[in-house]
């Protein structure tokens, strides 16, 4: 047995202490371990298992730690590298992973990749993954560990992790920022730095950028990391907001090393910041370079170790934006639809996937539910449906998941405003604990259900094998106003979205001639099924129904094979 027991995919910690004080320990003792996986050893691609290489995390005084998840289970070795005067060079051990033991599917299949065909993400052993995630842009800032004004919650982070958790959703996208707020001018605090610089309480009194304030990350981040992964989500976590990386670059380096060694062994995915080109048209084009540099070196940092994934979250645009599309850093697109829906068509979505192939496409913001939509023509109250119908559009035509956010807790609102609005998103006054309970949360749980039931790493957009049913004219016959649909390739599965401005009946085209089918209704409400019609097609053709109401349904049809 060896030193330390460890669960497969699951992070330990090993301490050590350093034989000496340095004046910033952070910068001026660079400690790191390389694990050896056991002899012989060959992960699921039937490669051998490689060694990974950590860095370790100074924690206060002379501790460091290092934070290790081993990928495949027996005897570890691990040696350390570290300066000479440190007392920590040369230093082995050995952990022994054993299978994890739980009910968690990232630790039961293992951290975040892209699919061999581009498309979608996967768990490490290859088993698809659906990313359905949810907003909490201030989880360490806003969001209290203590304290709750919920009735049925003791905690508000704790009790939203918990629900979301319950609802099945697999990732929790957030972002380490601050509130201005939180922060009390230092007498040598540079105003520029601190206005864009991640979270002023990062960095020790006076060493903005160049030591971490330890006590912060102890007393507030670990916490809230921890209990994220032990609920088995993925945190899609974000470094900072669009303009702080320009002019300090490396002060962002630093924390990306200190971030990386502290929480890279739990599931993560590098976001490196929120809104990253910014809306300064001034500052657009020196953001977009200076998170380009960043992007590289984080995966630098990492190319030895858990290869998380790495993404950016986007700014705002229609059509939507494409930087770093075809570099090799940036694993897949963590888009921004923005919150207005008027203007987001099919042909938003399908012009952007016939430009840009080869990446999987997340839909990461849009349309939060009870937020002040931004529209031309005046704000409404974003409804549950209003908020399917983007999600389901985006993954109808080609994404492979969701990321939903509720007002309130994006913005982390605790109380009720004495006057309204609060702000242009705003205007309702909406708080986080009405927030957490909005319907709309729950029925992505029922959408996650059926896009895996039914084989989302198989479906592909088939706008094309519908068309208008021509035997009853007027509006009926308006193409353009077709459910959403998406199919397998063989057709043995074919999905309709009906929204509540869609028209049906329609024809499918291109179904498995002579082959026996079912039609049912899928109710992205409660999640439950209702069988509509049994039909074998004739000459590859079938007469789909109206909508079965005025509600958003989805009609699925499938092969009884």
């Amino acid at each position: 047995m060896g030193e330390y027991c460890f669960e497969t995919w699951r992070a330990g910690i090993i301490p050590m202490s350093a034989a000496r004080d340095y004046e910033n320990p952070f910068l001026d003792c660079r400690v790191e371990a390389l694990f050896t996986p056991p002899e012989g050893t060959v992960g699921p691609d039937g490669c051998p298992v490689k060694p990974v290489r950590r860095e370790a995390y100074w924690d206060g005084g002379r501790d460091f730690k290092l934070s290790f998840a081993p990928t495949v289970a027996g005897t570890w070795h691990y040696q350390v590298h570290a300066p000479a005067d440190s007392g920590l060079e040369g230093i082995t051990g050995t952990v022994e992973a054993v299978p994890y033991s739980g009910d968690l599917a990232i630790y039961q299949h293992g951290f975040l990749r892209v699919s061999d065909d581009h498309r979608y993400l996967t768990y490490a052993d290859g088993t698809p993954f659906f990313w359905l995630g949810d907003t909490h842009w201030g989880f360490v800032a806003g969001e209290k560990w203590d304290w709750s004004n919920h009735p049925q919650m003791d905690s508000m982070f704790r009790g939203m992790v918990d629900r979301r958790k319950a609802q099945k959703y697999t990732v929790y996208q957030t972002n380490l920022r601050a509130t201005m707020e939180d922060y009390v001018p230092k007498e040598d605090d540079d105003p520029q730095f601190v206005r864009r610089m991640f979270a002023t309480h990062y960095w020790v009194d006076g060493k903005a950028g160049v030591m971490p304030d330890v006590a912060f990350f102890q007393n507030e981040v670990d916490q809230r990391m921890h209990y994220i992964a032990d609920a088995g989500l993925v945190n899609a976590n974000g470094f900072t907001w669009a303009g702080s990386i320009i002019g300090h670059e490396e002060a962002h380096r630093n924390m990306a090393h200190y971030f990386i060694a502290r929480y890279g062994a739990l599931p993560m995915v590098y976001n490196l910041a929120g809104e990253i080109a910014g809306y300064m048209p001034e500052q657009r084009e020196a953001a977009i370079a200076g998170w380009r540099r960043f992007g590289k070196y984080l995966k630098a940092i990492d190319a030895d170790g858990y290869h998380q994934l790495v993404t950016v979250h986007s700014t705002t645009r229609r059509p939507f934006e494409d930087y770093y599309y075809g570099e090799d850093w940036h694993d897949f697109v963590m888009n921004q639809a923005g919150h207005g829906d008027y203007s987001l068509e099919p042909a938003v979505f399908r012009d952007f996937f016939a430009t840009h192939i080869g990446k999987p496409f997340v839909e990461a913001e849009s349309m939060y539910e009870g937020c002040s939509t931004l529209e031309p023509n005046g704000t409404r109250k974003c409804t549950p449906e209003m908020m399917r119908r983007v999600a389901y559009l985006s993954i109808q035509s080609g994404g492979c998941g969701y990321t939903y956010g509720a007002q309130g807790i994006w913005d982390h609102v605790l109380e009720k405003p004495e006057k309204l609005p609060m702000s242009g998103f705003n205007q309702f006054g909406v708080t986080w604990y009405e927030a957490i309970d909005f319907p709309g949360a729950a029925s992505l749980q029922y959408m996650r259900e059926l896009y895996e039931r039914w084989g989302f790493w198989r479906l592909h957009p088939a706008q094309e094998i519908i068309g208008p049913d021509t035997s009853r004219p007027g509006l009926w016959a308006v193409a353009a106003r077709l459910p959403y649909t998406s199919a397998s390739e063989n057709r043995d599965v074919v999905l309709c979205y009906y929204y509540p401005e869609e028209a049906g009946s329609f024809v499918i085209r291109e179904l498995i001639d002579g082959a026996s089918y079912t039609a049912e209704w899928f109710d992205p409400r409660t999640g439950a099924y209702e069988h509509y019609q049994d039909f074998t097609p004739a000459d590859g053709q079938w007469i789909a129904p109206d909508r079965k109401d005025y509600g958003d349904w989805v009609l699925v049809v499938h092969t009884n094979a």
